[in-house]
């Protein structure tokens, strides 16, 4: 009875997790770049050579192009194919089960540490509140996975001495082909043998045999990974990759988005790095390699809110261990006692609880449509009225919306950039016309020049709230004309650039674009309850529009989610002096 009830309880968590993560549409802006690569590479049956999506890629080589064009291939094509049967539900489940499978082997790790099943269920549930948050379709869905099993392996054979340890250099051998990241899993090696040399020193006689078989493992795995089309360029590219990523929010670090308030605080995370704290008391106990893990992990997760993941994977079955040596001490000795006393019970409880989440989850994925996120990330009702259009001239876009035009509208149109960024010089420039504010002319119009942009594709608000000053720009323009608005989208059209007809015939006041800015503020303010910049260009657009009421409402409510803001109280004091003088007028 005991046995089945744990077995319940797991299944019925597990079961949850499936399904919440098939409710998860697809979000994430690069998918498209990397299936859009895929159909190449199938329709072709050769990788590209030089890059066929941008107007803005030069024909000169370089590491960066040969990772980015050549390093995702076989993730790409396994993209493809399973969307060329199965469409968006085909990669939904995909991403759901490469997930699920993560978490199950984070679990056997965890199990591995001798504690109970309701411990490492409530260990799991800390990694799964993560993991949601990481679940977009990339190729990184295989790295999370593989290293999940280097992990495991890596484990066993600490444990156990397991021969299984050398399939590693196999699985990094076929990531190196999938996703960059197989570098963490090299990474994560290193670790075990750095520890072991350490050992091994300072207790000479023992512990050869598990140095000797690391060290072949590892250098197994950095010859086997360089079987890639990329080769070594990964080593050469892995120092610059900071001048690509400034400014994206996945690369900042975390605590600095939670303390702004970009990003919602992950308690769960917060709770696992104080249990990883206590390492040091058990230092002894929990062992080298482990501290050593806890250490560079954490510090990876501070730098880079991407490397979350990692460090939870990573985290979860050390603090199994610490829990497991905590209630060896005196003090918890009488609690631990009882707990497994009740465990049958416990279990139970558990079982219901995991069996109400998937009852209650199944009436919306009953409603639940397998599709990509068009309110928040993805512009398809945009993509449809630019493919029905014949418009003169180049596109300047949004750097995240690119992948998605790639997938859309290529060949007949290329884009300015996208989440690939291949060109420096082109990311250079991008930052600074999408930043570019009113008395910038020169530099605006010699990057208009330079591509003969005729058309701009932009969604309105940068990732953490503020109005994008290009689009604030575009507003105030004669020259450029609105034609077309929707709630996530905005495209303008320059006059005199050859598109006439394109012009009397979409051309729209530009107050609509206004309602496209108030849509999708609100939507993510209500999504990001912390966050006060939605709110504050919330205020500003409605006082733009004349609406001082509303906007006086919309910087009230963002002085309660940032009492001490600056721009917040500047607002409300110019409201209330406007108002006084209203009252004046009267």
């Amino acid at each position: 009875m005991a046995g089945i009830t744990k077995y319940l309880m797991v299944l019925s968590f597990f079961l949850f997790f499936f399904i919440y993560f098939l409710q998860i549409h697809v979000y994430n802006n690069d998918f498209w770049w990397h299936l859009a690569s895929g159909k190449y590479i199938a329709e072709h049956h050769s990788l590209p050579q030089a890059d066929p999506f941008s107007y803005t890629t030069h024909a000169s080589p370089s590491n960066r192009k040969t990772i980015i064009l050549k390093g995702y291939w076989l993730a790409q094509v396994i993209f493809y194919e399973v969307f060329s049967l199965w469409n968006l539900k085909g990669i939904i489940i995909l991403r759901s089960l490469l997930m699920l499978l993560f978490l199950f082997v984070i679990f056997l790790n965890i199990r591995k540490q001798n504690v109970s099943h309701l411990t490492a269920i409530i260990l799991i549930a800390g990694v799964f509140s993560v993991a949601i948050t990481t679940g977009g379709v990339r190729p990184q869905l295989f790295t999370f996975l593989i290293f999940s099993i280097v992990f495991y392996l890596l484990e066993d054979f600490r444990m156990n001495r397991s021969k299984k340890v050398f399939l590693i250099p196999l699985l990094v051998m076929v990531l190196s082909n999938m996703h960059p990241g197989y570098i963490v899993c090299l990474l994560l090696i290193s670790i075990y043998l750095s520890a072991q040399v350490i050992l091994f020193f300072i207790k000479r006689d023992s512990g050869y045999a598990t140095l000797r078989g690391l060290l072949a493992v590892w250098v197994l795995s950095i010859l086997f990974s360089i079987f890639n089309p990329a080769g070594l360029d990964i080593f050469k590219e892995i120092f610059s990759i900071g001048h690509y990523t400034k400014g994206i929010v996945e690369f900042m670090p975390t605590f600095s988005l939670y303390a702004k308030k970009i990003i919602p605080v992950n308690y769960a995370y917060v709770i696992f790095l104080f249990f990883s704290l206590l390492s040091l008391r058990y230092f002894r106990k929990i062992g080298l390699v482990h501290i050593l893990l806890l250490i560079v992990f954490s510090i990876m997760s501070f730098v880079s809110i991407r490397y979350v993941i990692f460090y939870m994977c990573i985290a979860a079955p050390i603090i199994a261990r610490i829990i497991v040596i905590l209630g060896e001490e005196r003090i918890f000795n009488r609690l631990t006692g009882v707990l497994k006393k009740r465990e049958t019970f416990l279990c139970l409880v558990s079982g219901v609880i995991g069996i109400s989440l998937v009852f209650n989850a199944i009436p919306s994925f009953a409603r639940y449509e397998f599709k990509e996120d068009e309110s928040f990330a993805v512009p398809k009702a945009a993509a449809d009225f630019l493919s029905k259009i014949k418009i003169k001239g180049n596109m300047f876009n949004e750097y995240g919306f690119g992948g998605y035009l790639i997938w859309r509208l290529y060949p007949d149109k290329k884009v300015f950039i996208d989440g690939r960024a291949l060109e420096l010089d082109a990311l250079n420039e991008y930052n600074t016309f999408a930043s570019v504010s009113a008395g910038q002319n020169r530099s605006w119009e010699d990057i208009l020049k330079k591509y003969d942009i005729s058309c701009i594709v932009m969604p309105p608000l940068l990732p953490y709230g503020k109005i994008y000053p290009i689009v604030e720009k575009l507003f105030e323009m004669d020259d450029w004309v609105l034609i077309y608005s929707d709630q996530l989208s905005l495209i303008f059209l320059r006059e005199n650039s050859g598109n006439s007809s394109i012009l009397e015939k979409f051309a729209e006041n530009k107050e609509e674009g206004f309602n496209t800015i108030i849509t999708q503020a609100s939507a993510r303010a209500l999504r990001n309850k912390r966050n006060p910049y939605y709110l504050i260009t919330l205020g500003k657009v409605f006082f733009k529009m004349g609406r001082i009421d509303d906007s006086e409402k919309a910087f009230l409510m963002a002085s309660e989610r940032a009492p001490d803001n600056a721009v917040v109280k500047e607002w409300l004091q110019k409201l209330r002096e406007n108002k006084t003088e209203r009252i004046k007028g009267r």
